[in-house]
């Protein structure tokens, strides 16, 4: 398989790179990739950094030169819903915007609200920025389907109430949209795991917890596929 697997930092699965005992080489034309042979898989590590404009460009610049089998972005993010365990691994199925726009007679309007965007229009499927990937599903189907919101406000505890109510979000990442946006775009086949390393309904954090079910989850996986 062709991968391309995207993360914001290559130290986030440096302990999956351990356990293969991988040298990724640093590809010419692109410096924020690397790449690697593993298993029977073909990969190209793609380290974005931190925010959604980073990821936007890095990622469409990967994919409209390269055709993959499966993009497959590994975030962490904060969950908004108390039952949700730390570590927990959700599969973003529905991508979106969730504080992007401006505040209209003390309301919060945002781009779909201000009709700066329309959910009709491509890549937009079914009102949404939704994931239809359905190759290697038996692969994901144990990881929780979920909306996710991108926020540039990233653990605000005072807007959880209202992301929720408005976008029926079960978590939020700082660069998701990033990624899934020029994806579905390019009609390129993707998963957007999220692992929480944060639950902003209890108040708890853990984000060594989060590397590890990270790091487990993708040693799993690779050998799935």
């Amino acid at each position: 398989m062709k991968l391309l697997l995207v993360v914001a930092s290559v130290k986030d699965v440096q302990p999956f790179l351990q356990h293969f005992q991988l040298s990724p080489v640093q590809n010419a034309g692109m410096k924020f990739m690397h790449s690697f042979k593993v298993l029977h898989h073909e990969v190209d590590l793609l380290e974005t950094g931190v925010g959604v404009y980073q990821t936007t460009y890095k990622v469409t610049k990967a994919i409209t030169a390269t055709k993959y089998h499966l993009a497959l972005k590994l975030s962490f993010g904060n969950s908004y819903k108390e039952s949700t365990e730390l570590g927990s691994i959700l599969n973003i199925v529905n991508e979106k915007p969730g504080d992007f726009g401006m505040m209209v007679n003390n309301e919060w309007k945002d781009l779909y609200d201000l009709d700066l965007v329309k959910r009709e229009d491509e890549p937009h499927v079914r009102g949404g920025l939704i994931n239809l990937t359905n190759a290697y599903m038996n692969v994901f189907l144990p990881f929780k389907k979920s909306v996710g919101i991108t926020v540039s406000h990233y653990a605000d505890v005072s807007m959880v109430q209202s992301r929720i109510e408005k976008y029926k979000a079960d978590c939020e990442t700082g660069d998701g949209l990033g990624f899934t946006y020029p994806c579905l775009f390019e009609k390129q086949l993707l998963y957007h795991l999220c692992v929480i390393e944060r639950n902003l309904a209890t108040g708890q954090e853990n984000f060594n917890l989060a590397i590890e079910k990270l790091n487990e989850t993708l040693i799993d996986l690779i050998q799935k596929l």
